[in-house]
């Protein structure tokens, strides 16, 4: 969405600079270096945006560097979510996040859940909400 990002992005890989982006999920990243970290949103039913995932990112599953992020906002999200993991066999080789919708379920709930799930998933904080809880642009 950032017309110019791929180019920064190699820039700053040519200078030495370690380099990560955290997608929304709706466009392919096929065009971002290998070298850069990714973090790429599944949206969830609940998110309003359940058919915004591109599918083709699909393809980072076995990169060790690129991570798939799911915000949890309900039960339901979090049924479909593992659904969608194991659907893609994401349990197998990639780095899964799930991170509470913030003021909509608690950390702990998603943490209990996480651990009864018995996969392979890593809980998110999403940690701008917690600094910034009142402003929706963290400044």
């Amino acid at each position: 969405m950032q017309k110019n990002i791929i180019r920064f992005m190699e820039q700053l890989l040519e200078l030495g600079y370690d380099c990560s982006i955290e997608t929304s999920g709706d466009l392919d990243c096929a065009q971002v270096p290998s070298e850069v970290a990714k973090i790429i949103d599944v949206k969830t039913p609940d998110s309003g945006e359940p058919d915004a995932f591109c599918l083709k990112n699909l393809h980072f599953l076995d990169d060790p560097t690129t991570e798939f992020k799911f915000v949890i906002c309900s039960e339901k999200d979090f049924d479909w979510a593992l659904d969608f993991a194991a659907k893609h066999h994401m349990y197998q080789n990639a780095q899964i996040l799930f991170s509470p919708c913030h003021e909509q379920i608690s950390t702990e709930w998603l943490a209990k859940k996480i651990l009864n799930s018995g996969q392979k998933i890593r809980l998110q904080i999403q940690l701008h909400k917690v600094i910034w809880p009142t402003t929706t642009k963290g400044i």
